[in-house]
């Protein structure tokens, strides 16, 4: 998995996410402004999210992580007052309990093998009324039957680099056997039921 996360963001670097001016309009809204918050990018990529974040709350205490070391080394050098962390696939940070007070995760859980023991790692970092803000792809029944008609061999492209295909309904269930609660959610990209994205804000108990 690695090796492939490697020439992934080997393709991508320099340059700006595809999705950015489509998703983070929607996100930045939900992104919070309190500076003594300890907020964890995980998935952060080359850091371009980061860099927005710190701009919406300089005074944060901000931490990132990132399967890919070509992204990470990209990350450090754009952001060098932020502490990064390699990823494993279901692997821990190396954290403490309750150690954040909000992840945002943006187009990464559709990466993730063990999706399981990545739920619960976000519900064991986020302390108490802790915050996850998450994306991923959407895809609904109406959605799921045009691409199946349409577009299944581009959409399920085995060389690709998405391995998970959430609906809303197993996004939810997810997060909850995970132990987080969804308090809202929304789409982003086209409309509904179309959308290319879904959003979900959820909470530790």
């Amino acid at each position: 998995m690695e090796q492939f996360y490697e020439r992934y963001w080997s393709d991508k670097l320099p340059g700006k996410l595809s999705d950015f001016d489509r998703k983070w309009p929607i996100l930045a809204e939900l992104i919070p402004r309190d500076g003594t918050l300890t907020i964890l990018d995980y998935g952060c990529g080359n850091g371009e999210i980061l860099t927005e974040m710190k701009r919406l709350n300089p005074n944060a205490r901000y931490l990132g992580g990132d399967v890919s070391e070509v992204a990470l080394t990209a990350a450090r050098k754009r952001l060098p007052d932020v502490t990064f962390y390699p990823l494993s696939d279901g692997g821990r940070v190396p954290l403490h309990d309750g150690a954040v007070d909000f992840i945002f995760c943006s187009e990464v859980i559709e990466h993730v093998y063990d999706t399981e023991a990545t739920f619960k790692e976000f519900a064991r970092l986020l302390g108490t009324g802790g915050q996850l803000l998450l994306t991923t792809p959407y895809h609904g029944l109406l959605k799921n039957l045009l691409i199946t008609l349409l577009a299944f061999d581009r959409h399920f492209d085995p060389t690709g680099p998405h391995i998970r295909f959430f609906t809303k309904r197993s996004l939810f269930r997810c997060l909850e056997q995970g132990g987080i609660e969804p308090t809202r959610h929304g789409f982003i990209g086209r409309f509904f039921p179309l959308s290319m994205a879904i959003y979900v804000l959820a909470r530790k108990p």
